[in-house]
């Protein structure tokens, strides 16, 4: 079986984002790439560290992409490399939290698996920290999806028992189950109904939105820290420090 003209086939053009770089030689590098149509694919990016090369400039974090590559492997190559856009203007605080879309698309996505609503999530998500939207309600709602899509979505409408919130229990969240209530709970019934219609009107809606998603990510994240939070906190630090 002849299997030449598959491998060398080129796929057709995809929006993507650059998830990650790392060298591959002196010229090239190694590309962690966040597909629409094929998910999370890592490929070659051959000459792009060169002065000249006219790529040098597309592969950046949060720009809008259009790739294609050839290659049958865990590790492509890269062929093409187009973008209708420019990158979109993250900074400060809003800057870190891109870094962290990145680093969760990077741990908790497998490779070549289609994952449209996250991507879709991932888009819509930079777009609105590129316009200094409120972070948090801006990363919960993507966090919340993302969770959903890898099989881990939470019901903030009932409980394990199938009994609706109500606003005035205390709920604790088991994993992989959903919420009990308790008397002592963590929570708060009211702050999961307001998180169930994307509601995050007060600080303490906020704040068990965050522990909600923190509490859920944590056994998919393992015990390695986040990279980007540690970015995050030692800003935080020497900004208080000034």
């Amino acid at each position: 079986m002849n299997t030449t003209a598959h491998t060398n086939e080129i796929s057709p053009l995809c929006a993507a984002y650059l998830i990650h770089s790392r060298p591959f030689s002196e010229s090239s590098l190694i590309v962690e790439l966040f597909t629409e149509s094929h998910g999370r694919i890592a490929a070659v990016a051959n000459g792009v560290k060169r002065a000249k090369n006219v790529n040098k400039s597309l592969l950046q974090p949060f720009r809008p992409l259009l790739v294609s590559w050839r290659g049958n492997g865990d590790l492509k190559t890269l062929v093409r490399i187009d973008s209708p856009t420019l990158a979109l203007p993250l900074a400060k605080t809003y800057l870190y939290s891109g870094l962290y879309l990145n680093e969760l698309i990077l741990r908790l996505l497998g490779k070549e698996l289609p994952q449209p609503a996250i991507y879709n999530a991932y888009h819509a998500t930079l777009i609105s920290l590129s316009k200094n939207n409120d972070i948090e309600i801006s990363l919960r709602q993507f966090e919340f999806t993302l969770l959903a899509e890898l099989g881990q979505g939470i019901s903030f409408e009932v409980d394990i028992d199938n009994q609706s919130i109500e606003p005035h229990w205390r709920y604790d969240l088991l994993s992989e189950q959903g919420f009990i209530s308790r008397v002592d709970g963590k929570f708060i019934g009211e702050s999961l109904i307001n998180i169930a219609k994307t509601n995050f009107c007060d600080n303490i809606t906020r704040n068990h939105a965050k522990t909600i998603t923190r509490q859920a990510l944590a056994p998919l994240l393992g015990s390695k820290p986040l990279h980007s939070r540690r970015l995050f906190s030692r800003s935080k630090s020497l900004r208080k420090s000034e």
